[in-house]
């Protein structure tokens, strides 16, 4: 706000300090050049080494395994996973456990058109 107030004033040819802007708004300087940088995520080796091992030996486990047996966070492992990209390898279901799954998303042309929304 007190940059582009600045920037405004700068332009139409008055020249005023921004501490002096601030000084009349009762704004702190070091807000006004303040920048937030967030850092980038960092894992750590002492979490990250155990996991791929575990993960090489059984890669159908996923995260909440994972966790269980190394006695680790679950939302530790979990971020680990998103990190590094890996994931359990899904099982293949058979015919008879296919029929009878529950999908959670059905595409859009495949839904009924009789359904009421409720």
């Amino acid at each position: 706000m007190i940059l582009k107030l600045y920037q405004g004033l700068k332009e139409d040819g008055l020249q005023v300090s921004i501490s002096q802007l601030c000084t009349w708004f009762g704004v702190a300087r070091r807000s006004v050049y303040y920048r937030p940088t967030k850092a980038a995520p960092r894992v750590n080796p002492r979490f990250a080494e155990p996991i791929k091992k575990l993960i090489e030996e059984q890669p159908s486990f996923g995260y909440r395994t994972v966790a269980w047996l190394l006695g680790f966070n679950k939302n530790t492992v979990q971020r680990i996973f998103q990190l590094k990209g890996w994931q359990g390898e899904c099982q293949e279901l058979c015919v008879s456990e296919r029929a009878h799954a529950v999908f959670r998303y059905v595409q859009a042309s495949k839904r009924p058109a009789n359904i009421m929304a409720s």
